[in-house]
């Protein structure tokens, strides 16, 4: 066994080269933290800026599976076959020979899917489609122009053929907004090979994405007398001649016009007088409608409508008035003698829509315990009030029992306008009838006592001699 000795001067190189390579690594951690806070920084900006969305990359982000939906006339007949196949629109700068930059090449899209590569303009689609985007659905179509030419600035147009036009509508599925997006091709479609694998075909179709309308959420819900707003949106490449509208469509068909305005004027061609609009937003592309003190006739569907050129963006928006009722019973206690009947009523008052639902429970003293509902329940017909709610009452008959003595007699109503139904209850305290013979033993003796007293004196009376 060999030992190997090393002078005092190695030793102390080497614990200079120790130290010097611990200060060396303790300067790239440093370095690497930096780094890391510099990248997560900027992750969050572009989070908060509307690059990412929550709950995905950005990657993700850029690419939306969607479904091409074509119609087709059978012939010889009049009816319309929808042919439906896959598609991806992809939003993404791109590459130097016309393909679209992809993050995520080691997925490719599969055979016979149709990529709608959108190349960057003025109109951010991922700015407007905000939210997870696996709640995003999106479908496209081709818009019909009616074999006439749309003439767009930016767009070049054929002389041997028409322009083809598309639009993309992008809805989320908690119904938060509806967005529909026009799109024109710039280049014709094409199929070729995708190198990240082998064999697989996809069709391919360059297009600009021009115009595009959002509003949302799409169903609002509004008490009365509250004031509403109704959210609505667009974006063009260019500035353009827009005229604005918002129309009321009611039940049965009826139409109304609420808000007219023509940007080129700057002037309000119509308006009504419980909306308001936003002019000075209105060059921001906001063209959302402020609807104060809702009433019951204001239900319905409202179209927001923008148009540029020949297109004509519209989104509705459905508001349903909802209206909560007041519950009220005709007593809060009540004391009764066994056999005794008391009449309990439920007042169901001022609710809109006409769906609310009372019933009556008898709620036992042990906790746990299920209560039982009150069958054989009486209603009186609905009422309807100057406001347009509704109202009707909900009563039963009851007798007492010394069973009912401590118990509640709970009214339940349900609505649509509730979270949790509204409960109002009567406390019942029942006391034994008392005994009645004593009292009509004593009523008996009475009426004899009375009765021996006047024949006595009847007795006396006529046992005494007459004067005459």
């Amino acid at each position: 066994m060999k030992v190997k000795i090393r002078p005092a001067e190695a030793v102390g190189q080497e614990e200079e080269l120790q130290s010097m390579s611990g200060q060396l690594y303790a300067a790239m951690d440093f370095r690497t933290c930096i780094l890391a806070c510099c990248f997560l920084c900027t992750g969050i900006i572009r989070h908060l800026d509307g690059v990412a969305a929550a709950g995905s990359t950005s990657s993700q982000n850029r690419r939306l599976f969607c479904s091409l939906e074509t119609q087709e006339v059978i012939p010889l007949s009049s009816e319309v076959k929808y042919n439906r196949q896959d598609a991806w629109l992809l939003l993404g700068k791109e590459k130097s020979n016309g393909d679209v930059q992809r993050d995520d090449p080691e997925n490719p899209p599969p055979d016979g899917t149709v990529l709608f590569i959108v190349k960057e303009s003025s109109v951010d689609i991922l700015r407007h489609a905000d939210g997870d985007i696996n709640k995003l659905k999106c479908k496209i179509s081709p818009y019909f122009t009616d074999n006439t030419q749309i003439l767009w600035p930016g767009v070049a147009s054929r002389s041997a053929e028409l322009n083809l036009w598309f639009t993309g509508t992008i809805k989320h599925t908690d119904n938060k907004f509806t967005m529909t997006v026009f799109f024109v091709q710039s280049s014709s479609t094409h199929k070729v090979e995708d190198g990240q694998k082998p064999g697989s075909r996809a069709e391919r179709l360059h297009a600009s994405g021009v115009f595009l309308v959002r509003a949302g959420p799409s169903v609002v819900h509004s008490g009365l007398k509250k004031d509403v707003l109704l959210n609505c949106a667009f974006s063009v490449d260019h500035h353009a001649d827009l005229t604005i509208k918002w129309v009321l469509l009611r039940k049965g068909g009826s139409k109304k016009v609420l808000f007219a305005y023509k940007v080129s004027t700057k002037k309000v061609e119509h308006q009504d007088k419980r909306v308001e609009a936003f002019l000075a937003e209105i060059p921001r592309g906001n063209a959302s409608l402020l609807l104060r003190g809702v009433e019951v006739r204001d239900e319905g569907n409202y179209v927001c409508s923008v148009a540029a050129s020949s297109l004509l963006g519209e989104q509705d928006i459905r508001l349903q008035v909802l209206e909560k009722p007041t519950v009220m019973l005709n007593a809060d206690s009540l004391s009764l003698v066994e056999g005794e009947e008391q009449k309990l009523v439920c007042d169901v008052k001022n609710f809109y829509p006409l769906d609310a639902q009372a019933q009556w429970f008898r709620e036992p003293k042990k906790r746990g315990m299920l209560p039982d509902v009150i069958k054989h329940i009486l209603f009186s017909s609905h009422r309807e009030n100057s406001n347009g709610t509704y109202s009707y009452s909900s009563y039963f008959l009851l007798t007492a029992s010394l069973e009912d003595d401590g118990l509640k007699y709970t009214c339940h109503v349900a609505h649509q306008s509730l979270t949790y139904p509204i409960k109002k209850s009567v406390m019942l305290s029942v006391t034994g009838a008392e005994s009645v013979w004593p009292f009509v033993v004593l009523g008996v003796l009475t009426v004899l006592a009375v009765t021996a007293c006047w024949y006595l004196y009847k007795v006396m009376t006529a046992s005494r001699p007459r004067p005459y």
